[in-house]
């Protein structure tokens, strides 16, 4: 069985582009070409959120679209609060940086000196540079299961190591890279072991007193009593929109609230390197986020722009992101494309059954993805968590006359059958499933439980 998990959980932080040449285009012209961005953008139905631009210190743009919380039309202020994911993996790694120029640390040190996470040698093995660069081998917090039965409470720095020591490593240390989500826990943790104080204490007096930023939050009941915070915004597949007030703690990783402004003074602190650490970063874009959310920060010495966009609804943040350097460069950007899930949503629609069962090869190359029994698959599990069960069905049906020898696609549309309280059919195809996987324990029991039913 296939199963896609929707987890509102903290999105990777990227980099999106290395660099962009000097501008060329004057403030009118570039607030035009944002303009007509953004609106692509939003009558698409894929942007909601706030849109600012600084150059050589100087907000040149500022632009607004969408609501705070679609289920209400609350408007976005110049204070609204959006969740900026793993964007406070910067914050995390700047304090790192302050710790190693105050020869509190060095990036050569051993997990071990600091925080006795990993016995049998492992921690020993850990440094904290591969912390950083996320080649230490650690995974991702967010998709553990015990994780998954806290993440709404008022869980602990102490909580979450207790969950990442219990998980495999995914490589060796130093022999690999993957995106980390527990590894900037664990440097969250070293903070705290160094400097004797919380997480949220070197915070406060590492990034936001010396950079003098007025609105950032880390904890649940800081952020519950904010008033003017965006809602997170899940948008269907026929192009309505429902906001979540999803809040729940931050931690090193990801998760922290704050505003526009604030960002953009981070990064313009980045562009001119005015951090405390002295650190040279001159250069970068990073992204962070999750379903419901996406914001990334943008910056560059060299061009003297920084830019920001603030998304309580999940991906387009970095689309837009992407092109706005483009803009910015030389006035060109590739145009905004439909997520494919939706793309495939109208073609089925406005085209049929017949359509998808023809064209799957070439429906698979624009999507971009091998065309396997996976393809369909994948967006099938997409519409039945959706509530759209009937096109689910559709789909795992093609999917078994097109390959009729694979064991999985007739389990998936077993499943999308019980689902909708086919029994009779998703015991056929749960029992066609089985002949071509005998040994499967679970289809066994599947057909057990329909049985009794």
């Amino acid at each position: 069985m296939e199963s896609v998990k929707v987890l509102l959980i903290t999105l990777t932080c990227v980099v999106l582009f290395a660099n962009y040449s000097h501008p060329r285009d004057s403030t009118q012209t570039l607030s035009s070409n944002f303009d007509l961005l953004l609106t692509d953008a939003f009558n698409k139905n894929i942007f909601s959120g706030i849109l600012t631009v600084a150059r050589d210190g100087k907000v040149i743009y500022y632009m607004p679209m969408g609501y705070a919380d679609w289920n209400t039309k609350r408007p976005f202020t110049k204070n609204t609060l959006f969740n900026i994911g793993s964007l406070n993996k910067q914050f995390t790694e700047e304090m790192i940086h302050q710790l190693v120029k105050e020869n509190k640390l060095d990036y050569d040190d051993k997990l071990n000196r600091y925080v006795t996470l990993y016995y049998l040698g492992i921690g020993d093995k850990i440094t904290i540079k591969q912390l950083l660069d996320m080649s230490a081998g650690l995974g991702d917090y967010l998709i553990d299961t015990n994780f998954i039965k806290i993440k709404d409470t008022n869980f602990s720095l102490g909580d979450l190591l207790g969950i990442i020591e219990n998980e495999p490593l995914q490589f060796e240390p130093g022999k690999g890279n993957r995106y980390s989500n527990s590894g900037y826990v664990v440097l969250g943790a070293v903070i705290e072991k160094i400097t004797g104080k919380s997480y949220e204490d070197n915070l406060r007096e590492r990034i936001i007193e010396p950079l003098g930023l007025k609105n950032i939050y880390y904890t649940k009941s800081e952020k519950v009593n904010q008033k003017d915070r965006a809602f997170g915004t899940l948008i269907d597949f026929d192009g309505n929109k429902k906001s979540f007030d999803d809040i729940s703690n931050s931690t090193p990783a990801g998760g922290i609230y704050t505003t526009i402004e604030d960002l953009l003074n981070f990064a313009e602190a980045k562009r001119y390197s005015k951090l405390p650490s002295g650190q040279n970063y001159g250069l970068g874009s990073f992204a962070g986020g999750t379903q419901l959310w996406n914001c990334t920060i943008s910056y560059n010495e060299e061009t003297g722009y920084s830019y920001v966009v603030a998304a309580n609804v999940g991906k387009i943040a970095d689309e837009l992101s992407k092109r706005i350097g483009s803009i910015i460069a030389d006035g060109n950007y590739p145009p905004l494309q439909f997520p494919f899930d939706m793309t495939l949503y109208q073609i089925i629609l406005k085209k049929g059954e017949s359509y998808i069962k023809e064209n799957g090869k070439s429906l698979a190359q624009q999507a971009g993805l091998p065309y396997d029994d996976h393809f369909l698959n994948y967006f099938g599990y997409q519409y039945l968590n959706a509530g759209k069960t009937d096109i689910a069905i559709m789909l795992f049906k093609i999917n078994t006359e097109l390959f009729p020898n694979v064991s999985n696609t007739f389990d998936s549309y077993a499943e999308a059958l019980a689902k909708k309280g086919d029994k009779q059919n998703a015991l056929l195809n749960y029992k066609k499933a089985l002949s071509l996987d005998p040994q499967n324990a679970r289809i066994q029991n599947r057909i057990r439980d329909l049985e009794m039913k």
